[in-house]
């Protein structure tokens, strides 16, 4: 009789990590970022995944979102990391998963990690949908852009309120019209990125209301060893 590999026996020591990438739209861009992991946990337990606990007083699931999507940005290529207790096998887990989750999210694939390997976002195309609020001169305020030495905004923190002034330049990296929308790269570093709705707030819109007008194409991950 032929076992599951998901009732095999772990060895000691070794971990079983995988990699979900997934898309989000429709109304469920508008829950944020612990929202979106607190379904998932949900999603897993029914799903009968068996996800890896932390150890302590106040056990919580291993699970993370390597990169933290804006809310009400809709997205084409999420990550999910999963520590699991034992092998499984993506081909039953994400049918059964997907069934767990609501409509407006799709699971796409599912990989397991290599020891060590980390999940490390590098860049990030995004398109801003602006079919109905075309500025006339938008050309040529993307051309500025792309030649501005400096783009200069104002962050406000939401904890102490202060506002400081932070040159977002540095994490562009190109931006182009496409008909009705407007693509644009941003790079991601360990000293942070540029938030999606600051370059539409740089091309002369109003970043308050951009969120939902945005749209998360693509993410250039860099799986790397862990640092020892």
């Amino acid at each position: 009789m032929e076992i599951s590999n998901e009732k095999a026996v772990s060895p000691p020591g070794e971990r079983f990590r995988w990699l979900y990438v997934f898309a989000l739209g429709g109304d469920l861009r508008f829950i944020s970022h612990h929202d979106t992991l607190r379904l998932f946990r949900r999603a897993l337990a029914r799903a009968d995944v068996p996800v890896r606990y932390s150890e302590g007083f106040n056990p919580h699931p291993k699970i993370m979102i390597p990169l933290p999507r804006p809310v009400g940005i809709a997205s084409r290529d999420e990550a999910l990391v999963v520590e699991t207790v034992r092998i499984i096998d993506p081909d039953h887990t994400l049918p059964r998963l997907q069934e767990q989750l609501p409509t407006e999210i799709e699971l796409i694939s599912c990989r397991r990690l290599e020891s060590g390997e980390q999940v490390e976002p590098q860049r990030v195309l995004y398109r801003l949908d602006v079919h109905d609020m075309k500025l006339e001169d938008l050309n040529e305020r993307v051309e500025r852009l792309c030649a501005a030495q400096d783009i200069p905004i104002e962050r406000k923190s939401p904890k102490t309120k202060q506002v400081r002034q932070v040159n977002i330049r540095p994490y562009l990296l190109d931006v182009r019209t496409t008909g009705d929308s407007v693509e644009f790269t941003l790079m991601v570093t360990g000293n942070g990125t540029a938030r999606p709705a600051e370059i539409a707030s740089a091309l002369g819109y109003d970043q308050g209301p951009m969120n939902h007008r945005i749209e998360r194409l693509e993410v250039q991950w860099s799986s790397t060893p862990r640092r020892k």
